[in-house]
C-alpha cells in the first residue's frame, strides 16, 4: 500500500481514497459488462435467427447512444455519487428481470436500458478521471486504468464456462452491482466537488458534438472505425473461433486470451504518448495492428490466430485509450463532459452499426468476412491518421 501511495504521488494524484473508490468499481463493471455480454451473445446467437440476432446485439449500444446524448445535461445537475447509485439501482432490476426474459421479445428493451445506464457509469468515471490525471503522465494513467479494464474484462468473458444458466449468469452480475452499490453508499461526496445546478451558459448539446466533431473530423473518424473494429471483436471473435471447431468454453476463453494484449500494449503506447507524442503512438499501433491482422489470413492454427488476435485487441485497445487521454488533454472544465460525452457518442454509434456490418460479413463469407472486416477497420484508421496529420501540419 506505501508502494501503491509512492506511485500515485509520483503521478500526481492528491485524492487518492477517491481514485481507489472509482478503480475499484471500474473494475467490477467491467468484469459483469464482459462476463454478462458474452454470455449473452453466445447464448442469443444460437437462440435467435442469424439476421434478427445482429440487431439484438445492437440494443445495448442504441440505448448507450441515448446515454451519451443525456449525459452532459445529467452531470451539469448531479454528483458524481448520485449519478453512479441511480445506474446500479436500475441495472440491478434490469438484470433480474433478464434473469426470466431473456429468450424473449423482452429482450430487446431490457439490453436496450442496459447500454444506457452503462455508458452513464463509464462516462461518469472518464470524466473523473480526466479531472485528476494531470500532464505529463496523463496517458500513461489512462493506459494503466486501460489495463485494469482489459484484465477484468478478460476474466469476465473466461468465466462462461462455469454457468450454465441465466440464473447463475445474472446472479454473479447482479452481486457485482450489490458490491459496487456497497462502495458508492460508503464513499463521501468525492473530493473538490460540490453541489452542481443548471448552467443556463452551457452550449446546446447538439452544437457542442457537431463543432467538437468539426474540429478534429479525422480523429472522430478513426475513433468510429476503432469503435466497430472492437465491438466487431467482442461480439464475434467468439463465434469466429466456435466456427472454427471450438466449444462454446475453449471460443470464450479463446476471446478472453486475446483480451490481454491491452495488458502489454496500453501502457507502452500510453509512455509513447506522454514521451514522444500522440500522433507517433497513433501511428506505431495502427502499423502493427495492420501487420497482425494481414497474417491471419495466411494462418490456420488457432493457438498461432488467438496471439494474433492478441495483438490485433491489443492494438484496438491501445488506440481507444491513447484517444480518452487525448481528449482530456483537449478539453476541460464545463467542456469536459462534451468532450467525452463525443469521444463515447463516437464509439456507440460505431457499436450499433458493428454487428450489423460484422454480422453481415460473416453472413456471407463467414470467418474470411470477419478478418476482412478487421482488415478494413485498420486499413482505413491508418488513412485517416494520415490525413489528420497533413491537416495539423
Amino acid at each position: 500500500m506505501i508502494l501503491l501511495e509512492k506511485i500515485l504521488n509520483k503521478y500526481g494524484i492528491e485524492n487518492q481514497k477517491d481514485f481507489y473508490f472509482i478503480i475499484t468499481i471500474f473494475g467490477i463493471i467491467c468484469f459483469i459488462s464482459s462476463f454478462g455480454k458474452t454470455y449473452v451473445n453466445l447464448d442469443l446467437y444460437q437462440f435467435f435467427k442469424k439476421g434478427l440476432v445482429s440487431w439484438n446485439f445492437s440494443m445495448p449500444f442504441l440505448g448507450a447512444l441515448l446515454g451519451t446524448l443525456f449525459f452532459p445535461k445529467i452531470r451539469g445537475r448531479m454528483l458524481s455519487k448520485n449519478i453512479l447509485q441511480i445506474s446500479f439501482v436500475s441495472l440491478f432490476i434490469i438484470l433480474g428481470l433478464m434473469i426470466f426474459l431473456m429468450y424473449t421479445w423482452y429482450d430487446f428493451p431490457l439490453r436496450f436500458f442496459i447500454g444506457f445506464f452503462v455508458v452513464l457509469i463509464f462516462l461518469e468515471i472518464s470524466c473523473f478521471e480526466a479531472e485528476i490525471f494531470q500532464a505529463p503522465y496523463r496517458a500513461t494513467l489512462f493506459s494503466l486504468v486501460g489495463i485494469e479494464g482489459a484484465l477484468l474484462n478478460s476474466l469476465g468473458s473466461s468465466f462462461i464456462g462455469f454457468v450454465h444458466s441465466p440464473l447463475e449468469a445474472f446472479g454473479v452480475c447482479m452481486s457485482g452491482l450489490l458490491i459496487c452499490c456497497g462502495l458508492i453508499f460508503i464513499w463521501k461526496t468525492p473530493s473538490g466537488q460540490k453541489k452542481k445546478s443548471l448552467d443556463k451558459g452551457t452550449p446546446n448539446s447538439k452544437q457542442a458534438f457537431y463543432k467538437i466533431i468539426c474540429m478534429f473530423p479525422f480523429v472522430f473518424i478513426a475513433i468510429f472505425m476503432m469503435g466497430g473494429l472492437g465491438e466487431g471483436i467482442s461480439t464475434y471473435l467468439p463465434i469466429y473461433f466456435e466456427n472454427l471447431g471450438l466449444n462454446k468454453a475453449d471460443a470464450a476463453f479463446a476471446y478472453s486470451f486475446a483480451g490481454l494484449g491491452g495488458l502489454v500494449l496500453m501502457p507502452l503506447a500510453g509512455r509513447i504518448g506522454d514521451k514522444y507524442g500522440y500522433e507517433e503512438a497513433f501511428f506505431l499501433t495502427i502499423i502493427l495492428g495492420l501487420f497482425a491482422v494481414s497474417m491471419t489470413f495466411f494462418n490456420s492454427q488457432t493457438y498461432v490466430l488467438s496471439f494474433l488476435f492478441f495483438l490485433i485487441s491489443g492494438t484496438k485497445q491501445a488506440f481507444i485509450s491513447l484517444s480518452s487521454a487525448w481528449i482530456a488533454t483537449q478539453y476541460s472544465g464545463k467542456s469536459l463532459s462534451y468532450g467525452m460525452a463525443t469521444f463515447s457518442l463516437t464509439k456507440m454509434a460505431s457499436h450499433v452499426f458493428a454487428p450489423l456490418s460484422f454480422g453481415a460479413l460473416m453472413n456471407s463469407y463467414e470467418n474470411r468476412g470477419f478478418l476482412l472486416g478487421c482488415l478494413g477497420a485498420f486499413g482505413m484508421t491508418f488513412i485517416l491518421m494520415i490525413l489528420q496529420n497533413k491537416k495539423s501540419s
